[in-house]
C-alpha cells in the first residue's frame, strides 16, 4: 500500500482507499457473518482505524475552512461582504435574478444575528420584492428585524413589508403601512431622508387605494387520500391492497379490491432521506426545492426553506454539521443515507426488544432480537417504524465479498467520525432500551450503519421533481424544456414491499419528501402491485434488464415481459434502421442485417454515408447565426435521417424534437406541431398513452398551439385552433396530474392556459356556432 500514489485531492482518495483496504481483507469471506461480527473485526482493527482516522482528519483540514475569497465551509463576514457587494453591483445594473443569487450567498456565509447577516437579508428582500416573490420577501424582512437589523434603518424594511402586503392584496397592508409611519416618527431623520420617506409613503398610499377587499387566499396544497381510506394493517397504504408473504415471492403487495388509473395505493413519508449533491438549493428537512434558503447557524453547506425546518433539522444535523463542513457526504454516496438512518433512529429512540433481554445487554443480543418479529405484523399502524426499517432485506448473503467489505469499511469510517468529531456517543445511551458499555454502543451503531447500507442498495428510492430549463443555447430562443431531476435518495419501508416488474402498473409521484404511489392502469382484485426498480421494458432488452437487476438486486427477473419471447425484439425497434423496400425495421446488430418483414438486405455503408452527411449539416446548423438558415440546415439533416432510420428510432425522434423547437422559434408553428404530433404517436407506442413521456410532449404541443393562437388572432381558423388547443391542454393536464401531481407548478401553468382558452372560446362563440355539429365533434375528440 505504501507504494501506491494517491491523488492530492483527499476526497478522490476515498474510492482508492476502499479498494486497497478491501484487497487486503478479501481472503476471508465475511458475507455470511452477522453485522455485529463483521463490525467487531473492522472497528477493532488498529491498522484500519489509523488509516481511516488519518483520512478523516485530512478531509477536515482540506475542506472545513475558508478555501478562497468567495467560499468557506463555516461563517465569515468577509466572504459575506464580498458576495453582498457583488449583489449590489448586479442590482444596480438591473440584473435582479443574479443579484438575488449573490445576496443568498451573502446570507449563507454571514455569522448568525450579525450585522452582515441582517444586511444580507435586507438586500435579498429588496431583490425578492423586485422579483415579485412577496411571501419570501416578507420572510426575509421579518428575519432581518428579528436578527437585529439596525434600528435607524428599520423603517425601510417596514415600508418594504407594507409594499408586499399591498401587492398581495392583503388586509394587513394598512396596518403595516401605519406601523412604518409610526416607527419613522420615533427616528431623528435628516431632512433629505424624511422627504424620501414621505415620497415612498405617498406612492404606497396610492397603491393601497387599489387593494381589493375579501381577496381569496392562495389555495393550500391538498394531497390525495389513499383509495378506500388508510389501511390499519399496512401503514401508509390503501385499504384496497394488502401485504402478503409467499416462499417463492417473499413479501409482496396484492390488490384485494379493484383499483382504477390514478387511485392512490401508498402515501408515505420516508423513514429517512438525504439530498443529493446539487447546485440547486433544497431544504434538507422537508425536501422542498422551490425555496428561499435559510442556512445552518454553524456551517454554510446546509440550507432550509425557513427557520422552522432549520430548527427541526437540528435533531440530525448537529451530528452531521462537521461532516458537511468536511465535504464528507458528497464523497461517500449512499452511505450518507445509512448514517442518517442511524441518526433518525437515535432521535426517535430505539424501541424495546421484542423478546426479554437483561437490563445490561450486548450489542449482539439487542441487534439479533430486532429480527425476531413477525415481518407482516410490524406493518400494522402503531408499530414502531424502526422494526420495519430494520427488517428490510440486505442481500448480504448474496453479495460479492469485496462489496461487503467496502460497506463495512465505510461503516467503520462513519463510526470513527461520530466518535472523534462529534459528541454523539455521549447522547446515544439515553436513547437505548437497555444499558451497554461504551464499546458495545459503538459496535451497535456501526452495525446499524452497515445493515442500513445493504438495505438501501436494494430498497433505496430516488425522489424526483421537475426542473424547467431554457433551451436557447445563448441565442435568444423561445423554447424551454422540463427534465426530471433526482433531488434526493430516500427509504420508504411500506412502498419497498412492492416487487419488480419491467412493465410496472404503478406511478411514483412526490410532494416534497412524501411518496405518493398511484395506479398506472386498471388493477383487478387479486392482481399484484408492481414497481419498476430501474430496468424498463421500453428502454432495454430483456437480457440487459436481467443483468442489471441481478447485479444490484441479486435476483433473476421472471416478469411477463422478460418471459415474453414473442416481444423480445420490442425495444430493438427504437434503434432500428429503415428498410428501403417496405419501410419496415431492420436490426443493424445482426451479422447480415435483413428486414424483419420483407427480408430485404440493408446496405449499411450507404446508411452510414447518409448519416455522416446529416451530422455535418447538423454541425453547420449549430454554427450559423441566422435562425432561418439554422432551421433550413437542420431540416435538411432531418430529411436525411428519415431515409436511414425507422420512424420509431429514438435518435430520429430526438432530431424531430430539435427541429420542432427551431420551427417554433422561427414562428412556423404548423410545422413544429406536425413534428411534435409524430413524436407523440411514437412515444405512445413505446411507453403507453398515459406515460410521462407522452405528458411532456402534449405540454409542448399545447404551448406551441397557444403561441400560434396568440400570434394570429385574426386568422380565419382561429376558433378551430382554440378548440384543438383546449382539447390538447386538457389532456396534458390529465397526464401531468397523473404523473406528477396537481401541486406541480407546471400543472398550475397548464390550468391557466386552459382557463384562457375556455374564456377565449366563450367570447368567440356566435349564435350560429352554438349547435354546430362540426365544432362539438371536434371539441370532444380525444388524442
Amino acid at each position: 500500500m505504501n507504494s501506491v500514489n494517491l491523488p492530492e485531492d483527499c476526497a478522490k482518495q476515498w474510492e482508492i482507499l476502499l479498494l486497497l483496504l478491501s484487497s487486503e481483507e478479501k481472503k476471508i469471506d465475511r458475507t455470511h457473518e452477522t453485522e455485529i461480527d463483521t463490525m467487531s473485526y473492522f472497528y477493532n482493527n488498529k491498522g484500519v482505524r489509523r488509516i481511516l482516522l488519518y483520512w478523516l482528519q485530512q478531509m477536515k483540514d482540506t475542506y472545513a475552512r475558508k478555501t478562497c475569497d468567495t467560499d468557506t465551509a463555516l461563517k465569515c463576514d468577509g466572504v459575506s461582504l464580498c458576495w453582498r457587494q457583488k449583489g449590489n453591483e448586479k442590482f444596480r445594473a438591473n440584473l435582479v435574478e443574479e443579484s438575488y443569487k449573490c445576496y443568498t450567498n451573502s446570507v449563507l456565509y454571514a455569522k448568525p444575528n450579525s450585522l452582515m447577516y441582517t444586511l444580507a437579508l435586507a438586500n435579498r428582500s429588496a431583490a425578492l420584492l423586485r422579483l415579485k416573490r412577496f411571501q419570501e420577501c416578507l420572510s426575509d424582512v421579518s428575519l432581518a428585524i428579528d436578527s437585529g437589523y439596525p434600528a435607524e434603518q428599520r423603517h425601510k424594511l417596514l415600508l418594504r413589508r407594507a409594499d408586499c402586503y399591498i401587492e398581495l392584496q392583503s388586509k394587513e397592508a394598512r396596518t403595516a403601512l401605519n406601523s412604518a409611519i409610526q416607527y419613522a416618527g420615533t427616528l431623528n431623520m435628516t431632512v433629505a431622508n424624511k422627504l424620501e420617506f414621505e415620497r415612498h409613503i405617498k406612492i404606497l398610499e396610492k397603491k393601497l387605494e387599489c387593494v381589493k377587499r375579501d381577496v381569496v387566499k392562495e389555495e393550500e396544497v391538498l394531497l390525495p387520500d389513499c383509495y378506500l381510506g388508510p389501511n390499519p394493517d399496512f401503514v401508509s397504504a390503501s385499504k384496497s391492497i394488502e401485504l402478503r408473504y409467499k416462499e417463492s415471492r417473499g413479501r409482496h403487495v396484492v390488490a384485494v379490491e379493484p383499483a382504477g388509473r390514478g387511485d392512490v395505493l401508498f402515501s408515505e413519508e420516508p423513514y429517512a432521506w438525504v439530498a443529493l449533491p446539487s447546485d440547486d438549493a433544497i431544504c434538507e428537512m422537508c425536501c422542498d426545492t422551490d425555496i428561499n434558503p435559510v442556512p445552518c447557524s454553524v456551517c454554510s453547506r446546509s440550507v432550509y426553506c425557513g427557520c422552522e425546518c432549520a430548527s427541526r433539522a437540528i435533531s440530525f444535523h448537529r451530528w452531521e454539521c462537521v461532516g458537511a463542513q468536511c465535504s464528507l457526504f458528497p464523497t461517500i454516496g449512499i452511505a450518507h443515507l445509512a448514517l442518517r438512518v442511524l441518526l433518525i433512529s437515535t432521535n426517535n429512540g430505539f424501541p424495546p426488544s421484542p423478546v426479554s433481554l437483561p437490563q445490561a445487554c450486548t450489542a449482539g443480543e439487542l441487534f439479533r432480537s430486532y429480527g425476531l418479529v413477525d415481518n407482516i405484523q410490524i406493518y400494522k399502524t402503531g408499530t414502531d417504524p424502526f422494526y420495519r426499517m430494520f427488517n428490510l432485506v440486505t442481500n448480504f448473503n448474496k453479495m460479492d465479498n469485496t462489496d461487503y467489505i467496502q460497506y463495512a469499511l465505510t461503516a467503520t469510517m462513519l463510526t470513527l467520525y461520530l466518535e472523534n468529531f462529534t459528541s454523539f456517543f455521549d447522547y446515544l445511551p439515553s436513547k437505548m432500551p437497555c444499558s451497554m458499555s461504551e464499546s458495545q454502543l459503538k459496535l451497535f451503531a456501526a452495525a446499524v450503519i452497515l445493515r442500513s447500507m445493504g438495505q438501501l442498495v436494494c430498497n433505496g428510492h430516488a425522489t424526483l421533481s421537475l426542473a424547467v430549463v431554457e433551451e436557447d443555447d445563448g441565442r435568444n430562443g423561445k423554447t424551454i424544456t422540463e427534465k426530471e431531476v433526482r433531488r434526493a435518495t430516500a427509504i420508504y419501508p411500506s412502498a419497498a414491499m412492492m416487487n419488480h416488474s419491467c412493465d410496472p402498473n404503478i406511478i411514483n409521484t412526490f410532494y416534497k419528501s412524501r411518496l405518493i404511489v398511484r395506479c398506472q392502469r386498471e388493477l383487478p382484485a387479486g392482481g399484484e402491485v408492481f414497481n419498476c426498480y430501474g430496468p424498463h421494458r421500453a428502454r432495454a432488452p430483456a437480457a440487459a434488464r436481467r443483468k442489471a437487476l441481478k447485479a444490484q438486486y441479486m435476483f433473476t427477473c421472471h416478469c411477463a415481459d422478460c418471459n415474453d419471447t414473442e416481444r423480445k425484439d420490442f425495444v430493438s425497434l427504437f434503434s432500428a434502421y429503415l428498410c428501403q423496400s417496405c419501410k419496415g425495421p431492420v436490426w443493424a446488430h445482426c451479422v447480415r442485417p435483413l428486414c424483419t418483414q420483407c427480408r430485404s438486405a440493408l446496405h449499411l455503408e450507404r446508411a452510414h454515408t447518409l448519416l455522416d452527411r446529416a451530422d455535418d449539416l447538423a454541425t453547420q446548423a449549430e454554427q450559423v447565426v441566422s435562425l432561418e438558415e439554422r432551421c433550413e440546415k437542420m431540416a435538411a439533416s432531418y430529411r436525411l435521417k428519415q431515409q436511414v432510420w425507422h420512424r420509431h428510432h429514438a435518435s430520429l425522434r430526438m432530431a424531430a424534437d430539435r427541429l420542432a423547437r427551431l420551427y417554433a422559434d422561427t414562428g412556423d408553428f404548423g410545422k413544429s406541431m406536425e413534428l411534435i404530433k409524430q413524436n407523440i404517436q411514437s412515444l405512445e407506442y413505446r411507453f403507453g398513452s398515459f406515460s410521462v413521456e407522452v405528458a411532456h410532449e402534449l405540454r409542448k404541443l399545447s404551448d406551441v398551439m397557444l403561441e400560434r393562437i396568440l400570434n394570429s388572432p385574426q386568422h380565419l381558423e382561429y376558433r378551430e385552433w382554440c378548440l384543438e388547443a383546449h382539447k390538447v391542454v386538457k389532456k396534458a393536464i390529465q397526464l401531468m396530474e397523473l404523473n406528477y401531481g396537481s401541486w406541480e407548478p407546471l400543472v398550475s401553468r397548464l390550468k391557466q392556459h386552459e382557463c384562457y382558452l375556455a374564456a377565449t372560446l366563450a367570447e368567440s362563440r356566435t349564435p350560429e356556432a352554438v349547435d354546430c355539429v362540426h365544432h362539438n365533434l371536434h371539441y370532444n375528440l380525444k388524442i
